[in-house]
C-alpha cells in the first residue's frame, strides 16, 4: 500500500488554505477625501452709497406779504422807502412762495406775449442774460456776488464783472404783460444777451 498519497493529498490541503487566507502584509483601505465645500464664497458688503451734497445756502432780500418775523429762514431785516424787509436763507429763488415774493423780470415777443419769467433778490442788479440764465448781482452786508438764475429758480454761483444792464438797455414801451397786471412801476428794455443778439425784458423799477 503507498503511504504517499495521503502525505500529498495533505500537503495540496494546506497550500489551498495558505493561499485563501489574507495577507499579514495587505496595505490598508484607501481613506475617502473629504467632499468638496460646494458652499458660494461671502461676498463683500456693499459700500454704503455717499449721500448727496448739501445745496449752498443764500443770504437774500424778498419783499413780503406782511411782516410776519417767526419765518425760520429769517436771518434779519432790511428797510427802504417801501417799509421793512425780510433777509431769508435759501438755496433757490422762491417762486411759488406762500409769503416771500422775489422781483418778476419777463421775456416778451414782439407781439407783447410772455416768454420766460425768472425771479430774482430784491435790490439785486440785472448784469446779464446767457441763453434762459438770468444773471443778477447782489452787492449788500448779507451776500455779495454774481448769480444765475433759470425759470424754475435754480440758483449757481457766477464769476462775472458785467456792468449793469441799465448802462446799455434801450427803454421801451411796456405792452400789458400778465406778470405784471398788479403793477404800475413795471419798466421795458431791449438789451442784448451774451450772444449779441437782441431781446426785450420788463422788470419793476426800484422801490423810492
Amino acid at each position: 500500500m503507498n503511504r504517499s498519497i495521503p502525505a500529498m493529498t495533505l500537503c495540496l490541503v494546506l497550500a489551498a488554505c495558505k493561499a485563501g487566507a489574507p495577507s499579514d502584509t495587505a496595505a490598508p483601505a484607501a481613506t475617502p477625501a473629504p467632499a468638496a465645500n460646494t458652499e458660494p464664497a461671502a461676498q463683500p458688503a456693499p459700500a454704503p452709497a455717499a449721500a448727496p451734497a448739501a445745496k449752498p445756502v443764500y443770504q437774500f432780500s424778498f419783499a413780503a406779504k406782511s411782516e410776519e418775523s417767526k419765518d425760520p429762514r429769517i436771518v434779519d431785516w432790511g428797510e427802504d422807502g417801501c417799509g421793512r424787509y425780510p433777509i431769508v436763507k435759501v438755496d433757490s429763488i422762491p417762486l411759488s412762495d406762500p409769503w416771500l415774493l422775489p422781483d418778476s423780470v419777463v421775456e416778451f415777443d414782439a407781439k407783447g406775449q410772455e416768454l420766460t419769467r425768472w425771479g430774482k433778490p430784491m435790490g439785486s442788479d440785472l448784469i446779464g442774460l446767457d441763453g434762459q440764465r438770468l444773471q443778477f448781482r447782489v452787492d449788500d452786508k448779507w451776500q455779495r456776488g454774481a448769480f444765475a438764475t433759470d425759470a424754475s429758480g435754480t440758483v449757481e454761483p457766477i464769476t462775472s464783472q458785467a456792468a449793469s444792464l441799465y448802462d446799455t438797455a434801450k427803454m421801451v414801451d411796456c405792452p400789458k404783460l400778465p406778470s405784471f397786471a398788479q403793477s404800475d412801476a413795471e419798466q421795458c428794455f431791449v438789451i442784448k444777451d451774451a450772444s449779441g443778439a437782441e431781446r426785450r425784458l420788463a422788470w419793476e423799477g426800484p422801490c423810492t
